[in-house]
This record gives C-alpha cells, structure tokens and sequence, in this order.
C-alpha cells in the first residue's frame, strides 16, 4: 500500500513539472513577442546593443523589481510602458528576458 502511494506521489509531481514547464515554455514564448515588438529596436535582436542600453542579459533573477521600475516608469532614454503593457505581458516579458540570462 505505501509502495503504491508513493509511486502516484512521483507521478503526480512528475506530472505537475510537466504542465509549469509548458506553461513557462508558452510565457517565454509570448514574452519574446513582446521583446520584439517593444524592446528589440533599442535593445537588440540579443537582449543587448552596442550602443548605449543596458545589456539585459546581466540581470539577475533578483532584479526583477529593478526590472519592473525601470520598464513600468522609463529611465533614461527609455521610454515608460507601464501604460502600454498589461500585468501579464511584463510577467512574459521578464520569463523571456530571465531565459537569456548570463547566470
């Protein structure tokens, strides 16, 4: 009996992996739509650009409120999206944005 249990325990984890990882496969996806609609003319088809913009590749997963300030209020140059992108297209964008990270 406890054999059983524990092997549909392992299924139900592995299974429950399965569908977050889909779901962060088609948030990656929609947050790279995104990236090319709004960010790549400045930020390079690579998440960086020779010139003068923030190589986005160097942001950490803990810098997602620094993420969050600088697209939602502009910051230099850049302008502020916080009018323009939904909760949900910021969420896709950082997934994209984290999946092309340096770490």
């Amino acid at each position: 009996m406890q054999a059983s249990l524990r092997i549909s325990v392992v299924f139900c984890a592995l299974a429950a992996a399965q569908i977050a990882s889909a779901q962060d496969r088609s948030s990656i996806g929609a947050g790279a739509e995104v990236y090319q609609t709004h960010c790549a003319a400045c930020h390079g088809e690579r998440l960086v650009n020779t010139g003068s913009t923030f190589d986005l590749r160097r942001l950490r997963a803990d810098e997602r409120p620094r993420f969050d300030k600088a697209t939602k209020e502009g910051k230099g140059q850049m302008p502020a999206w916080g009018g323009v992108l939904s909760a949900e297209e910021f969420d896709q964008l950082w997934a994209y944005v984290r999946s092309k990270a340096d770490d």
